[in-house]
């Protein structure tokens, strides 16, 4: 039943975490079960939710699967190299009986926007949408807390790129290798990823972080950076430095303190802020609202400054505070996988130049595959435009989106002696030349992390 599975799951969970206490990198801790629907309750989730959201605006083709939705707690390290534990979800297409899983699917992940309390996450607060959507379309859906969010102690680095990229990286491994202690899901090697306003600046970072320093381990199909922050130290200093009102105050202070907890060279906080101001720092621990610490900012967030801190950073070029800015700005660099970048033209919190900068350098650069899309200023402002960028997104995906059949070797939709040859193959010589990581999931068949011969006695037992 459900409920077996279920349970049986959470005690293989329980038994990991004393078997990675110690772990490297990317060692899975727990996975801890937060939902689950059958294909036909998944529809009516996501019809009920699409209602109370988006109206008619967007057409969602039929559930194909119903899910799994996972917590994952796994080992990655901070801005420092210190080992540090995170959190995450994953959620992945379910398989009822009699039917077994027999696919391998592509991942997505997607990187969440500003969040402030460490409970704003999808681990705490479970399914969603967006996952619900994604999974059930075939995708295996992950989703980085990032570090001091969710489970993760300590204070959330903001707009720090390296931290993402850990994080990312690390949740990346936890799942794969979750899939190879599991018969429920297969990856196929896919990658897409997206995310908006904070989760843009976190896309591109990542994108940036896995090709410098990941390409062995992972691929990106395509990625899709949504209204992100990318000229940290030239567009945003500019708004900030304008001294006009802000939409969320609580932005200047978070990128602050973020900064300050990353660069010791920067000192204490008390040392920029005026002294009515000095408690903000501590309001932001992951236990108060944004709303709250709007509460306590003026609407212009730059004047929590002393005037003089405000003069020093205005006049000089190499102040320290600038100098960290741009070590994490992003638009300067030479992106190879594909890249689709949206951001509406009437964001009044992030500006649309910072996108529109990143692009035109990316292909001075060099770079083949970026495309930027501009959302009209009609369509409205950072948080009106989230859905469109989205579902754009979701469409584009769907052109490059591969379900793969487990012993379909050739992809041809069909099992024959042609896919019985390339296993043969593949067990004789040890590679494939035509796509050696789809070839390997491909061909086990059983999922016991081995090709053999068994493989080939399955696929004869289903050409049969």
């Amino acid at each position: 039943t459900h409920d077996f599975r279920m349970k049986t799951k959470i005690f293989i969970g329980a038994l990991l975490i004393s078997s990675y206490i110690f772990g490297a990198r990317g060692d899975l801790i727990s996975a801890e079960v937060l939902a689950t629907k059958s294909l036909i309750n998944a529809q009516t989730y996501i019809d009920n939710e699409l209602a109370q959201i988006v109206s008619d605006m967007f057409s969602i083709e039929p559930a194909q699967y119903g899910y799994w939705l996972y917590k994952i707690t796994y080992e990655t390290v901070d801005q420092f190299g210190d080992s540090h534990i995170a959190t995450g979800v994953i959620s992945y297409p379910r398989v009822d009986w009699p039917d077994i899983p027999d696919q391998a699917f592509p991942m997505i992940s997607y990187q969440h926007g500003t969040v402030v309390e460490k409970s704003s996450v999808t681990s705490v607060n479970g399914e969603w949408i967006l996952s619900a959507i994604l999974t059930t379309s075939g995708y295996v859906y992950a989703e980085p807390d990032y570090l001091g969010l969710g489970d993760s102690e300590g204070r959330h680095p903001y707009q720090l790129k390296e931290p993402y990229g850990t994080a990312c990286v690390d949740l990346f491994r936890a799942i794969r290798q979750y899939s190879e202690q599991n018969d429920d899901f297969t990856l196929n090697g896919q990658l897409f990823l997206a995310g908006y306003s904070e989760g843009g600046y976190a896309t591109m970072a990542l994108h940036n972080i896995i090709e410098r320093d990941y390409s062995n381990e992972f691929q990106i199909t395509y990625s899709f950076p949504m209204a992100g922050a990318y000229s940290m130290s030239g567009i945003m200093v500019d708004v900030m430095l304008d001294m006009q009102p802000y939409g969320e105050p609580f932005y200047f202070p978070y990128v602050l303190f973020a900064y300050i907890d990353a660069y010791t060279e920067l000192d204490i906080p008390e040392n920029y802020l005026l002294p009515q101001y000095h408690n903000l720092y501590n309001m932001f621990d992951g236990f108060h609202s944004s709303s709250e610490i709007n509460a306590s900012m003026p609407n212009i967030p730059i004047t929590i400054m002393k005037p003089d801190s405000i003069n020093s950073f205005e006049s000089n070029q190499n102040h320290p505070l600038r100098l960290a800015l741009k070590e994490n700005d992003l638009w300067n660099w030479t992106p190879v996988a594909p890249m689709h970048i949206f951001h509406g033209i009437g964001d009044e919190l992030v500006p649309v130049e910072n996108s529109e900068m990143a692009y035109e350098q990316f292909i001075n650069n060099g770079s083949q595959n970026i495309q930027l899309e501009l959302i009209p200023e009609s369509f409205g402002g950072h948080q009106d435009v989230a859905p469109w960028a989205l579902f754009g997104a979701y469409q584009i995906a769907k052109d490059y989106q591969m379900i793969n059949e487990l012993g379909d070797m050739n992809q041809d939709g069909s099992f024959d002696i042609l896919d019985i040859v390339k296993i043969a193959n593949l067990i004789l010589l040890g590679s494939d030349s035509e796509n050696t990581s789809y070839s390997f999931w491909a061909a086990d068949i059983n999922m016991d992390e081995n090709i053999n011969i068994q493989d080939i006695v399955i696929l004869i037992d289903i050409i049969l």
